[in-house]
């Protein structure tokens, strides 16, 4: 195996995945030079499809920036996968893949007769990976639903929010974001152990599983102390000050973090009180969690004389871990992302010119990141990738297009599932 060349070069990938954990895994490899196949339907949208932002504010299933983010340098093809004959066009994306990816809760690719246990007696090189809830075996395999039900019962929402309020998840579906990490390294993986040996293999990941790999502190201490962790709001055990304050404006704040008895004493002198280091209340760690209330107060009153910009300035000055609360338009705006060509100013078909950022959090030099295509139009590429890629002739497209097979027109509505 030549350990300079671009693993994803010529790796074909047929993605049954819909929402976002299977669309944001196929990325990494999408925009690393893989050719990605995303398999929907006009009969049951994507869900990112049929969320906002809409561009203008105009619902379509093109003119989602929420399903645009998820699905950039891939093709689309639109198959209605319930008569044989779509079963047909499926197998044929099946066949000419290397890697397929289904994200459907368990039974349902067993349905449709592609699960790996079908695939790999066609196949037995493919990397087959599927990715559910809470994973194949056990009473809740069949539980199906979105990252925002899994951070409940993964436990995210508990520990999120204030301890005199009502529990409150994070926002969005915090799980699949964290899991397609997961699940697009192991992609990786199982692509080197196929250039190496020849050889496929299943992969099969608990969205449940992984995320709890983030919780790992607070379920250990229960497990070896007993203890609970509760919401704390944005404060910590470790460190105070601790979170996020208000600034002078409209809703602006600065988030502020003294971690150590010497930047406390710092914090003191830039807020132009140095006796309150000396405190007795204040002085140590252990005196500003137990006055950690009125703490926040004197901090509040200080900084709400200033914007963010200027309580940021003053404080990093005297080298304390201070930053302004980033608004969307702040980061949008951010001059750092536009030197470092974070944003990819793509024209799409519908939505216009818009800033497409990368999936990968990372730029290798041999291979570096490329998005060069927008989010796919539904069942853009039927022509291209049956014709081209598969090889099927014109005749034989028409016949599916003719008896449904391949889907032309939107029957399911428009209609938010979040």
């Amino acid at each position: 195996m030549n350990i300079n060349a671009n693993i994803f070069k010529g790796v074909k990938v047929a993605e049954f995945a819909w929402v976002v954990v299977g669309p944001s895994t196929s990325r990494y490899l999408a925009e690393h030079g893989a050719t990605v196949v995303k398999i929907e339907s006009h009969k049951r949208l994507d869900t990112n499809r049929v969320n906002s932002p809409f561009v203008n504010n105009e619902p379509s299933p093109d003119n989602s920036m929420f399903y645009g983010r998820h699905n950039p340098n891939k093709y689309s093809v639109s198959i209605d996968m319930n008569p044989k004959t779509g079963k047909d066009l499926a197998w044929k994306l099946i066949k000419w893949a290397d890697i397929v990816t289904e994200t459907f809760a368990p039974g349902m690719v067993e349905r449709w007769g592609i699960s790996y246990e079908d695939v790999k007696k066609v196949r037995p090189d493919i990397i087959y990976l599927s990715s559910s809830m809470q994973g194949r075996g056990g009473p809740h395999t069949s539980y199906a639903g979105y990252g925002q039900n899994a951070c409940n019962f993964s436990g995210f929402a508990e520990l999120s929010g204030w301890p005199d309020r009502k529990a409150s998840q994070p926002w969005g579906a915090y799980t699949d974001y964290v899991c397609c990490r997961f699940a697009a390294f192991a992609l990786i993986g199982a692509l080197i152990q196929k250039k190496l040996t020849g050889k496929g293999q299943y992969i099969e990941q608990s969205q449940f599983e992984s995320s709890l790999h983030f919780l790992m502190p607070a379920i250990m201490d229960y497990q070896v102390n007993g203890n609970i962790m509760g919401r704390m709001g944005n404060r910590t055990p470790l460190f105070a000050p601790h979170g996020v304050f208000q600034c002078k404006g409209d809703d602006r704040w600065a988030a502020i973090s003294v971690t150590t008895e010497e930047m406390w004493e710092a914090f003191c002198k830039a807020i132009g009180n140095p006796a309150l280091a000396k405190n007795k209340d204040y002085a140590l760690l252990a005196d500003r969690k137990k006055h950690e209330d009125k703490l926040e107060e004197i901090v509040t009153a200080w900084t709400k004389q200033y914007t963010h910009e200027e309580v940021e300035t003053i404080l990093q000055k005297a080298g304390i871990a201070v930053h302004m609360v980033s608004r969307p338009s702040d980061v949008y705006k951010d001059k750092q992302l536009d030197v470092r060509k974070y944003w990819n100013p793509l024209k799409h078909e519908v939505m216009g010119v818009q800033k497409f950022e990368p999936q990968s959090c990372f730029i290798m030099s041999k291979t570096p990141r490329l998005v060069d295509r927008p989010s796919p139009m539904l069942g853009q590429h039927n022509e291209y990738v049956f014709k081209e890629l598969i090889g099927m002739t014109d005749d034989e497209i028409a016949e599916h297009i003719i008896d449904g097979s391949i889907t032309t027109s939107m029957d399911a509505p428009m209609v938010s599932t979040f």
